[in-house]
């Protein structure tokens, strides 16, 4: 009895120490890309579950800052809520950094130094082991290495379809870059646009104002027989 129990024991030890760290070890990639609306005086907060030892990145850009300046607050939080970054007044940024521990990692967009203006944030969060691709070319040398010949083919294409994905994963971030670039000018453009309407429409009915006030001015001095005339005669 005491030897399977010991057995149960040794087996359960396995499978904690080995086949778990290889499960997160392997696990695959989070990639993520949202826009969101920071409203004024609010602070916006998502929590991501993330690994040690796993690798962070967060790329962030405020493409619309209202009527003021197109900045933002951000925090990034361990699961101990240790700040680990924390910038303030920022149009776009960039982090890269190694999870400490495992649990809820936090990131907060705060809004709270603007009290009118909404903004417009679009982020990137993407999080990687940080052995990912080596582990998963090992394995698939481990499972088709039949032939000498076949693994040496197999291992260059290998490599080529890695740098490929690398070319094509930079390509993306790229677009996404100039997509957030793009869309930051057009909104800038468009409230320019609305604000020089605004002026122009201001000035113009002020100056027909001024000008049937000027005209009718003119008439109350010439018409003797208005009251406007008797108050012109006052002075």
């Amino acid at each position: 009895m005491f030897q399977i129990v010991r057995g149960i024991r040794l087996f359960l030890a396995f499978i904690i120490v080995i086949v778990i760290p290889m499960h997160y070890s392997l696990a695959e990639p989070y990639n993520k890309q949202l826009t969101i609306f920071a409203e004024p005086g609010r602070m916006e907060c998502y929590h991501q579950p993330i690994a040690a030892t796993e690798l962070i990145t967060i790329d962030y850009q405020v493409i619309h800052g209202g009527h003021g300046e197109a900045h933002i607050n951000f925090m990034l939080m361990d699961p101990q809520r240790v700040v680990l970054v924390a910038e303030e007044k920022q149009d776009k940024s960039k982090h890269k950094l190694v999870a400490n521990e495992t649990g809820s990692y936090k990131l907060c967009f705060d809004n709270t130094i603007s009290t009118f203006n909404r903004k417009i944030v679009t982020f990137l969060l993407e999080v990687v082991a940080a052995n990912y691709e080596e582990q998963e070319r090992i394995n698939l040398r481990k499972e088709m290495l039949t032939d000498y010949q076949f693994d040496k083919a197999f291992t260059s294409i290998v490599d080529n379809i890695g740098k490929i994905q690398v070319h094509l994963m930079r390509a993306r971030q790229n677009q996404d870059s100039i997509r957030a670039h793009e869309a930051r000018d057009r909104n800038l453009a468009e409230s320019n646009y609305a604000m020089v309407n605004n002026w122009s429409l201001f000035q113009f009915v002020a100056m027909i104002v001024v000008g049937m006030l000027q005209v009718f001015m003119l008439r109350s001095i010439f018409h003797t027989d208005g009251r406007f005339y008797e108050f012109w005669q006052r002075f």
